[in-house]
């Protein structure tokens, strides 16, 4: 009887010990910031109006889209500064998924498995960034994308989200003239131009045979013209003389 009790009290005492473990789970879930909260009071205004906007009605199906597995993704956000720059007063959808990387990408990702050059997969399809500088352990110099500095890490990091504050906004045409061997849409453009200029080598060569079969048909008919078989010309001689 006493190991009934025993056991009774034992279950009791689990059963409300994972009671409370999942209560406090469930309130740290519940007071947890919002990311655009965050990056207000950060001083990421812009982007923190614009993050609310998108972000589960664009960039989450995206990233689920892209990203079974890992749901992880990395946005870099831009400063204030770069939305009242006249050039992208408002930043079109393009542009911001151009900015949203589908995996974890931090400063140790970087200084782990990241070289300089390398290129980082974007929701733009066919459109990465590019890694244009490192960042060292001594602080001495600071990492770059596109050429655009990344001014603070993890601004927000919950472990789904990360957020990476940066100077600007990046220009995927950078990524276009200078490595265009990442664009996949630039090789497919270069093949098909190939394939045009050896469509257009094959029709001039027949183009140049066709000129020569005419040149010589019209020579022969000329060289006809000049000497046509007139029947005055013929001269009868008589059979006796």
């Amino acid at each position: 009887m006493a190991s009934i009790k025993f056991s009774v009290c034992f279950l009791l005492l689990l059963s409300s010990s994972l009671f409370v473990i999942s209560t406090s789970q469930a309130v740290k879930q519940t007071h947890q910031p919002k990311p655009s909260a965050v990056l207000s009071d950060k001083g990421y205004h812009a982007m923190s109006l614009t993050l609310d906007m998108i972000l589960e009605s664009v960039i989450m199906p995206a990233i689920q889209s892209v990203n079974h597995t890992n749901t992880t993704f990395t946005l870099f956000c831009p400063r204030d500064q770069a939305f009242f720059n006249s050039k992208y007063p408002q930043p079109p959808l393009t542009l911001l998924k151009y900015h949203v990387v589908p995996f974890k990408f931090d400063r140790d990702t970087i200084e782990a498995f990241v070289g300089h050059g390398s290129n980082v997969r974007t929701l733009l399809p066919n459109h990465p960034l590019v890694v244009t500088s490192l960042p060292t352990r001594t602080g001495g110099s600071y990492a770059s994308i596109n050429r655009v500095k990344i001014t603070e890490w993890d601004v927000y990091n919950n472990g789904r989200l990360i957020v990476h504050g940066v100077e600007d906004f990046f220009d995927p045409a950078f990524q276009t003239l200078l490595y265009p061997q990442y664009d996949t849409v630039a090789k497919k453009v270069q093949s098909r131009g190939f394939s045009w200029q050896r469509e257009m080598i094959e029709n001039w060569i027949l183009l140049v045979a066709l000129v020569a079969a005419c040149t010589c048909v019209l020579i022969l008919v000329n060289i006809f013209c000049d000497n046509p078989w007139d029947k005055d010309d013929v001269q009868y001689y008589p059979l006796y003389y």
